[in-house]
């Protein structure tokens, strides 16, 4: 029994280095419970009271079904190559050098048919197996298409069908990806040419807008405070807005508020809808179908109550369709919703029938109601991000995709035979968590992403691209490895973990295809523990790695700024944030607040409180004299209002060629969006800013802070 093969061939890692550089070993027995937790289906057939030796028979029958069952097909079922030098990959008996016939269905050109002799195939590689030798070849899509007078296929998915000469029932076929080198944008001189481009991150639940009577709104930011939100910035000179996760979140249970773990990362969330965005909600008959007596409103404060918000945005949504149904089959509307429908297939259609079926009071048991929520949430954000180039911003929206989906959403549900729906993924134990993170979302599985020719990613590729300038992809070293935690069984304690390997060369050829196809830049979220073996191809491949002020430290280059980067020293092709929604807002930080929620919440050790604070002061006292030396900021003046202009100004001067700031930190918020490690303890995900959309004009500290972001990303470096 080869268990190591099949452990490497499932992905199972037996291995880690951690934050400290400690070097950490994962037993078999560990590693042999991951691989039965991710095989538990196939696995069962084997393992019966009548079958002793079952699991030792399913290796080795997994192992020829992975590894060499592959090497007997002409064909493999997906394959990729890059777009300057494609190459087509077969697999032939090691004697055989007769004629192939290649029929090649190019997405663009249509069909084309080859004949070619094995032997001017190069040989790449070879297996043995069931007493014969394998070889595997690769010839040039240049050369073959050159010599028969035709065009070389270009970057897109196309169907191949191999088969020896005269046998057609040796016919196999299979998809070949072609992929350009770089994503799109890679080169961002190309798309903003005269400056460095910078933008504002934010939260758009948080935004609001006041109502007549001047308190905070009853419901929370959507598509229309957003829109005046890009109007706003866009006069400031911005170029982009990076915006939180919109995936769609399980509408009957509006308490579950976090962006970050989606019910189907495929869809919007409903609730940002804007209700007299809409063309029905700017029909008169709309009002006229709103409650008599419309929901219980929120309090009006500075947290959002979202289960009294969502009440009344459902009425509002209820009110739309209604007038919606009111169209004839014929009216452009209907014939426009039709499409988008048609357009989105089977896997829309499924999720708004899984909606229909979980809905509760105020939501409608209704499919075509929540085919028509999608309709026009798509339509709003494609609104925004075409306001958004209009007004003068470079990229406009950039989108977030969270790394994963909860396990009872509709996303898993759908496509769960590439999901592990036994495990959740998380992050290994480190001094900060000695028990290590476990974020409760369902696992893509590696080798049933492949058996499926990767549809699903593609699919929230594409899904997630739409209607943007860039996508920023959460943790963006799952592509490479991500831990996976066992489920625990009822009553036991949780298992071990490891991480486990992903196909990334076949998904970055992916990425690489789809941003293009959308004209979408890539930002990979990177921070943390990243793994040697995605740095370069990140870079390689154009993807904009991710940089926050908070980690760009080196304290034996760097000593007398408390380890604090020279801002020429931060990386060129990145994303510089000053902060983000991982961390406490800089104002909190600069006054120690968030150290003191954090003692307040129980979250700190016994006397581990006055030990964090005196290493703040110290990094306080190094960021001083950075300022001083490199922003040439007079820190006489301590207050962070203050400093946050000379502060974001030497930032925004870095190398870096893309940079954003916080629209918490330009309005000088001291709550935090989110603690990471709390949930019940803290209302992660409910704050809203302390001032309107309305009112950022007024702010004297955010036009100071824009006006120096504005000089420093004046020019290229």
């Amino acid at each position: 029994m080869d268990l190591d093969k099949l452990l490497y061939l499932q992905g199972v890692g037996n291995s880690f280095v951690d934050c400290d550089g400690i070097y950490h070993e994962i037993s078999m027995e560990d590693r042999e419970h991951l691989l039965r937790t991710m095989c538990a289906n196939q696995l069962a057939q084997y393992e019966t009271s009548a079958n002793s030796d079952g699991f030792a028979t399913w290796v080795e029958t997994r192992i020829d079904e992975l590894d060499a069952r592959p090497w007997r097909s002409l064909l493999r079922p997906f394959q990729w190559t890059n777009a300057q030098h494609p190459l087509i990959t077969f697999q032939v008996l090691a004697e055989f050098g007769g004629e192939l016939l290649l029929t090649f269905d190019d997405e663009v050109n249509g069909l084309s048919s080859f004949s070619f002799s094995a032997q001017r195939a190069e040989v790449s590689g070879d297996y043995f197996t069931q007493n014969r030798a394998y070889v595997e070849r690769r010839y040039s899509l240049q050369q073959l298409f050159t010599d028969a007078g035709l065009e070389c296929p270009g970057a897109g998915y196309h169907h191949l069908k191999l088969a020896i000469q005269d046998e057609p029932e040796s016919t196999v076929e299979g998809t070949l990806v072609i992929a350009p080198e770089q994503v799109y944008g890679a080169d961002i001189t190309a798309i903003v040419p005269e400056r460095r481009p910078w933008g504002i991150s934010l939260q758009v639940f948080s935004l609001w807008q006041p109502s007549a009577d001047g308190k905070l709104p009853t419901t929370f930011g959507d598509f229309a405070t957003l829109s005046t939100t890009i109007s706003r910035f866009a006069e400031q000179g911005a170029d982009f807005l990076l915006l939180n996760p919109l995936h769609a979140l399980p509408l009957h249970s509006p308490e579950d508020a976090s962006p970050y773990s989606p019910y189907d990362r495929r869809r919007i969330n409903p609730l940002y809808i804007a209700a007299q965005m809409s063309s029905e909600g700017k029909d008169p008959k709309w009002a006229t179908h709103l409650p008599k007596r419309m929901p219980k409103l929120d309090a009006g404060g500075d947290w959002i109550d979202y289960p009294a918000a969502a009440k009344v945005k459902a009425a509002e949504l209820k009110a739309l369709y209604k007038v919606f149904c009111g169209y004839a089959k014929t009216a452009p509307r209907r014939i426009a919703f039709d499409a988008f429908v048609s357009e989105q297939g089977v896997a829309l259609t499924q999720y708004a029938e899984q909606q229909a079926v979980q809905a509760q009071a105020p939501w409608l048991k209704n499919t075509e109601f929540y085919l028509y929520l999608q309709f026009v949430a798509e339509e709003q954000l494609a609104h925004c991000q075409q306001q958004a180039l209009q007004q003068g911003m470079k990229i406009g929206l950039v989108r977030d995709m969270a790394v994963g989906a909860v396990g009872g959403g509709v996303e898993v549900a759908q496509a769960g035979e590439q999901f592990c729906t036994r495990a959740s993924i998380g992050a290994p134990p480190d001094p900060f968590a000695p028990q290590g993170q476990n974020w409760g979302l369902t696992p893509l599985d590696p080798v049933g992403l492949k058996q499926h020719n990767f549809g699903h990613f593609i699919e929230l590729l594409r899904s997630n691209m739409r209607h943007c300038g860039a996508l920023r992809i959460d943790h963006f070293m799952g592509l490479f490895r991500i831990w996976w935690w066992p489920l625990a069984a009822a009553g036991e304690s949780q298992p071990s973990g490891s991480y486990i390997y992903y196909p990334f060369e076949a998904m970055m050829a992916i990425l690489r295809l789809e941003s293009h196809r959308a004209r979408c830049m890539v930002i990979g979220e990177d921070l943390g523990i990243v793994p040697p073996e995605i740095k370069q191809p990140m870079f390689a491949a154009g993807i904009y790695s991710n940089e926050l002020f908070y980690f760009c430290s080196d304290e034996y280059q760097f000593p007398q700024y408390a380890g604090y980067k020279h801002p020429n020293d931060y990386k060129q092709h990145s994303l510089m944030m000053l902060a983000n929604h991982d961390v406490p807002t800089m104002a909190a930080w600069w006054q120690g607040k968030d150290l003191l929620i954090r003692e307040q919440l129980q979250l700190l050790k016994q006397g581990e409180l006055e030990q964090l604070q005196q290493r703040r002061e110290y990094h306080r006292q190094g960021i001083l004299r950075w300022l001083a030396e490199i922003a040439h900021c007079d820190v006489s003046d301590t207050h962070f209002t203050h400093l946050l202009p000379s502060w974001a100004g030497a930032v925004a001067a870095g190398r870096s060629q893309l940079y954003s700031v916080a629209l918490a930190d330009l309005l000088a918020e001291e709550d935090a969006i989110n603690i990471p490690g709390t949930s019940s303890e803290y209302p992660n995900w409910r704050r809203r800013y302390s001032q309107s959309v309305t009112e950022f004009s007024q702010n004297e500290l955010l036009h100071r802070v824009l006006a120096a972001i504005r000089s420093a990303r004046s020019t290229q470096i």
